[in-house]
């Protein structure tokens, strides 16, 4: 099934989070900021010094693993980052995740983010969560002290217009992929697909032997150091054009999905333009 809010059994939620956080971080934020996050989580849900999830008789009922960091290394998490910016009064980080049964963990998550005695530290300032807002709104949904003063709706992922003539693709965020040929489409269909099965209906999305013809505008390749290996992706700039009405959904799908690899700390984030937009 497809629809506006439901893409193949997928229901996306999110949430833009306000932090009085004064660091300026250094290299990939996506990187910090995810284990700033998984950090907290951890420490509210669990009484190890360090994950034993493997062992652990709660496993089953467990937030961490089950939303965060899944036992199975070929398990996709279903929650994600989705951009950050650097304002005057702190930092805007995006999230993402899939389920509304997931709402009460988040709500939990972002208590432990706002708890006075978290100690949590980004680009070696203190850091606190003060409010999270509904995307591209100003509406408040959560407040530290209150919780949740409006619970988050699921986000428009496919809408129902038909594909344009042509459009560009933009990407914010390294693309991860090791796919050849298309930049895009490769990448898009094998997440997309993943996610279906673990966290949708299962079906198979068609595989299309020419979803659109591709011309790439502009390409910058990322080399990123992480604590323990490079993260290497590349930005793109892409036109698409003849775009097949099957391959637009899940081109609409992906902006909140996001394709390719390392998706949770952000990778893969891109937006869909009109071709005279500049």
């Amino acid at each position: 099934m497809t629809n506006g809010s439901h893409f193949c059994g997928l229901e996306a939620f999110g949430l833009d989070l306000h932090f009085t956080a004064v660091g300026r971080g250094s290299g990939f934020a996506g990187a910090a900021w995810r284990g700033l996050i998984g950090q907290a989580l951890f420490d509210a849900v669990c009484s190890f010094s360090a994950p034993t999830c493997a062992t652990c008789p709660a496993l089953g009922a467990c937030t961490y693993p089950k939303l965060f960091k899944p036992l199975a290394d070929t398990a996709l998490p279903p929650f994600w980052l989705h951009g950050w910016q650097r304002g005057h009064a702190g930092w805007r980080v995006g999230i993402r995740w899939l389920g509304a049964g997931n709402g009460f963990s988040v709500g939990e998550w972002l208590a432990a983010l706002s708890a006075d005695g978290a100690k949590l530290w980004f680009g070696g300032a203190p850091a606190q969560l003060e409010h999270a807002n509904v995307p591209a709104t100003a509406r408040r949904a959560w407040r530290r002290g209150e919780g949740w003063v409006s619970m988050a709706a699921a986000l428009d992922l496919t809408g129902d217009q038909p594909p344009p003539s042509a459009c560009r693709v933009h990407f914010f965020t390294p693309l991860v992929s090791k796919h050849s040929g298309d930049p895009l489409y490769g990448a898009l269909h094998t997440r997309l697909q993943r996610l279906v099965q673990q966290h949708g209906d299962g079906a198979e999305l068609p595989r299309l032997a020419l979803p659109w013809r591709c011309q790439v505008l502009a390409q910058k390749p990322r080399r990123i150091p992480l604590a323990r290996r490079l993260l290497a992706g590349t930005e793109w700039e892409l036109e698409l054009n003849e775009i097949d009405p099957r391959a637009w959904p899940m081109l609409r799908a992906g902006v909140e999905l996001h394709a390719g690899g390392q998706t949770g700390m952000g990778c893969g984030q891109y937006e869909i333009l009109a071709v005279a937009e500049g």
